[in-house]
């Protein structure tokens, strides 16, 4: 085909492409090309049929044909440079501005700089959305390099890298903003959120009153205000602020959230409760709204309610230990729970978060000399002004450095008197609330502890993850938690006869039992008040009363107590540490759902330690709680002279009274079913004189009794672990073993 038949082939393509018959136009083109292949127009008409279809990546070696065959046509240029633009192929787009032929590269800059940014910003949004962060920033900064102040950019890429959790690197990058564009209220208002990740409240609070000063109702500021405040511990401030924001928009979900879970901390929970149910009226699948509402339901000792919004909470987030472990927690409280259901949920926790770490478990090569001296850590987040400091520190002080080097890992920014007075009784001390889990169990690791013991189990602070790395060869739970914490890697729970005897609780428990004489050592507080005379004797009624946390006291409680009460007439219950009167109310009316009067109640606020000791002054006996029994609150009870009635149970939580009474000889106050929880009770109340008797002597007992002694829980511990380790250093798995009461110079009497 000569070159006049290919013109007139060409005339007669074009004519058809701009009437709009683009099939027989592209058939033309196509002929063109079979007789020319680099035909310059051919090519480019035909690219831009397929740019025109919405396929830059046909069009674009077409238009490079077209532009190659002829260099020097402007729209040539202009067509290929549209084309790399809607593939997404910016960088050559930049490439060949440059490269373009000086007589027209200034025209076409200033045609293609606007789409080019338009297009580069939306391919920006498009990887944040999508989550492909490393290239969202390389986009961000390539945006930068073509015009360094872009506001817009440079907002995006502060977000985006505080979203890779680059904090100091998105720091860097709100200043920079913020110095280019001082007036710009977003940047302030983002900027308050870095800090507050960074931990830097104050300084949050500040960005985002600058950030209100510039735009006052700028919402998201408002909320960030607020949470600084809460940061701060600026309770009531943060919820003035979050009902400003929500007074703009009462729908706003964060600002529902946040002061809801301020609420929760200022012991408000049904208001907390109204705001997260609120929250998920708008989003059901709201995580952090059904973590607030779990809250609330728990403080309000709406147990049920508080599992089954953790249960969605877990199934929505299962990455979540810190929710998952709470789950864990209320369910040791359901009187409705089934042991071996519990255990499974705890296995399941374990199957979750452990089993993947099982492949890379390290091998230890701790030195295996069964009777040297054993490094013992111990992991905690209670090591200040707390229950569990009453029970370890006699023990810690009382260890025989020569049998043990004890290493402590405190995993909690409290520190306090109490924190102080522990770390004298220790050698090693290391606060680790700052250490990710694998920093922590490479420390542990590199500190070369041979036995490893947990003392939170599934409570608030613990760090179970870290032992799911098995940094120690030999790994133990004890004290901080009554129940399993199913994970394999957790040999032995330490307990004693008192708190599990022997074949009542193993199959519920992952891990084997090491039984000590005894595991009873309790420091009572030295501020606490004598033991004064029998209230009873003097008020002419007998006083009941629980100081224990309301979560405990479900349905099956209040019916039993409701029967005590029936049964010994005229007779009060004090129902100490109420946190509202809305919560008092409450219990008022489960109370009357059984016949109990108003009258006969007393609902007491929390109060601070020695005001809680003295309340024991005006009480005769102590009612207990089930499946989770007392545990503190019973030492602290038998101390102050006042007996517990406890029903011992089918888990350990609920033989944790049990083993008090036990330690001081006991007995006869421990029910094995609720009818004759109620006997007992009543029985005891009738008898006011045998109870002034039992009162008067009770603290003497408690110093009597050799399973009270820190010195014997301190011997018992020693040469548990010693069987720990040389079990090890035998190449021995573990197994259920038990300390003869002769190890600690003690006859055994249960």
């Amino acid at each position: 085909m000569n070159d006049t038949a290919l013109d007139q082939l060409l005339q007669q393509a074009v004519a058809l492409h701009r009437g709009g018959r683009l099939q027989d136009a592209e058939r033309l083109y196509r002929n063109i090309l079979q007789a020319r292949p680099h035909h310059a127009s051919a090519n480019h008409n035909l690219g831009i049929l397929a740019l025109a279809a919405r396929a830059p990546l046909i069009a674009l070696p077409l238009l490079k044909h077209a532009l190659d065959a002829e260099p020097s046509v402007e729209q040539f240029w202009r067509s290929y440079l549209q084309a790399l633009i809607a593939a997404g192929q910016f960088t050559q787009v930049e490439q060949l501005l440059v490269a373009a032929p000086l007589q027209f590269r200034q025209a076409l800059d200033r045609h293609f700089n606007t789409p080019l940014q338009a297009a580069r910003t939306r391919q920006l949004r498009s990887l944040f959305e999508d989550g492909r962060l490393e290239e969202a920033v390389v986009a961000a900064k390539a945006l930068l390099a073509r015009q360094p102040g872009d506001a817009n950019v440079l907002g995006n890429l502060a977000v985006i890298l505080r979203q890779q959790g680059k904090l100091q690197d998105a720091a860097a990058a709100y200043e920079n903003a913020i110095a280019l564009h001082p007036h710009i209220a977003e940047f302030h208002a983002n900027y308050s959120v870095c800090l507050l990740a960074l931990d830097e409240p104050q300084q949050a609070l500040l960005r985002a009153e600058q950030a209100l000063h510039l735009a006052p109702q700028q919402i998201g500021a408002l909320v960030n205000r607020g949470n600084a405040l809460a940061a701060l511990g600026r309770l009531d401030e943060a919820v003035s602020t979050y009902y400003q924001a929500l007074g703009i928009n009462p729908q706003l979900l964060n600002a529902l959230i946040s002061v809801g879970d301020v609420l929760n901390r200022q012991g408000r929970y049904v208001q907390a409760q109204v705001h997260a149910e609120h929250a998920l009226a708008i989003d059901p699948d709201q995580v952090d709204a059904l973590i607030v509402l779990g809250t609330a339901l728990q403080r309000q000792e709406h147990v049920a309610g508080a599992i089954a919004a953790f249960r969605r909470v877990v199934a929505l987030r299962p990455a979540d230990a810190k929710t998952h472990t709470t789950l864990l927690f209320l369910l040791m409280h359901d009187e409705t729970q089934a042991p071996a259901n519990v255990l499974a949920a705890h296995l399941a926790f374990a199957d979750h978060f452990e089993k993947p770490l099982r492949p890379q478990w390290p091998l230890h090569r701790n030195t295996r000399e069964p009777h040297r001296r054993i490094r013992v850590g111990f992991v905690s987040g209670d090591l200040h002004n707390h229950s569990v400091a009453s029970f370890i520190e006699p023990v810690w002080a009382n260890l025989d450095p020569v049998v043990l080097d004890v290493w402590v890992y405190a995993n909690n920014q409290q520190e306090d008197a109490v924190t102080q007075r522990l770390r004298q009784h220790v050698a090693h001390w290391q606060k680790v609330d700052l250490f990710s889990d694998e920093q922590l169990a490479v420390q542990i690791q590199a500190d070369s502890i041979d036995i490893l013991i947990d003392l939170s189990g599934h409570t608030e602070h613990n760090r179970l993850l870290v032992f799911a790395r098995k940094p120690a060869p030999v790994q133990a739970t004890w004290i901080g938690y009554p129940g399993t914490t199913g994970m394999s890697s957790i040999d032995y729970l330490i307990c004693d006869p008192f708190n599990a005897p022997q074949g009542f609780y193993e199959r519920y428990y992952s891990e084997r039992f090491a039984r000590l004489p005894s595991t009873g050592a309790f420091a009572p507080p030295a501020s606490a008040p004598p033991v004064n005379a029998l209230p009873a004797l003097q008020n002419g009624y007998v006083t009941f009363a629980s100081f224990n946390r309301i979560s405990k006291l479900g349905d099956g409680v209040v019916q039993a107590w409701s029967r005590v009460l029936d049964g010994v007439p005229g007779s009060r219950l004090m129902l100490a540490n109420v946190d509202s009167m809305v919560l008092g109310q409450q219990l008022i009316a489960r109370f009357a759902r059984h016949g109990i009067a108003a009258e006969r109640l007393r609902v007491s606020a929390r109060v601070n330690l020695n005001e809680y000791l003295a309340l024991h002054q005006q009480v005769d006996i102590i009612l207990d709680t089930w499946p989770y029994t007392g545990g503190t609150t019973s030492n602290h009870a038998v101390w102050m002279g006042v007996p517990v009635v406890t029903l011992r149970g089918p888990s350990r939580a609920h033989c944790q009274s049990a083993a008090v009474l036990g330690r001081t000889g006991l007995h006869d106050w421990i029910a094995d079913d609720v009818d004759s929880f109620v006997r007992l009770a009543v029985e005891h109340a009738a008898d006011l004189q045998g109870l002034a008797i039992t009162r008067e002597g009770m603290r003497a007992r408690w110093q009597a009794s050799p399973w009270r002694e820190a010195s014997t829980v301190a011997r018992g511990l020693e040469a548990g672990v010693r069987v720990m380790w040389q079990r090890w250093c035998a190449g021995l798995t573990a197994e259920h073993f038990e300390v003869p009461a002769a190890v600690v110079s003690v006859e055994h009497h249960v």
